[in-house]
């Protein structure tokens, strides 16, 4: 039996994309608080994988397709002072959506998968760390295909 699929490969691709303004971090990066200093893209810890779904690529079921939607939470700023501060952040938070939109435009394959999406931008808004600090930012979803063979 050999197989071609490894989540990691594809993970650590991710976690390499050059994103001016963006700490991007892998599965074994995520920490309770970050304290952000700068913006951070990383799994969500929660529903990392969703969608896990392998379907027969051929009639004698020795080919795989095994497709998977991946979560990420982008983190911009801790939320900080009164409402009125909360939409003075919105045109840089954009600015770093689209750079990190078009990171994932530009890697039309990341390493490990057959095939990739592009990546679907949740609601914008407040999203928590782990230790419940919230921050501005929001959701970001890529769909995987990997190959399998039996």
């Amino acid at each position: 039996m050999s197989t071609t699929f490894d989540l990691a490969t594809v993970t650590h691709s991710i976690a390499s994309l050059s994103i001016s303004g963006v700490v991007t971090k892998d599965t074994h990066e995520i920490v309770d608080s970050l304290g952000l200093g700068f913006a951070i893209l990383c799994p969500r810890p929660s529903d990392f994988i969703t969608n896990f779904q392998v379907t027969k690529n051929d009639v004698t079921g020795q080919n795989l397709d095994i497709n998977y939607t991946l979560n990420y939470l982008y983190f911009h700023t801790q939320i900080a002072g009164g409402l009125g501060g909360i939409y003075g952040v919105y045109a840089p938070m954009l600015a770093n959506l689209a750079l990190i939109i078009k990171a994932f435009a530009s890697d039309t394959t990341l390493s490990g998968a057959m095939d990739n999406g592009l990546p679907q931008v949740g609601n914008i808004g407040f999203v928590s760390d782990g230790a419940g600090n919230q921050y501005h930012g929001c959701s970001i979803s890529i769909n995987v295909t990997q190959f399998l063979e039996v």
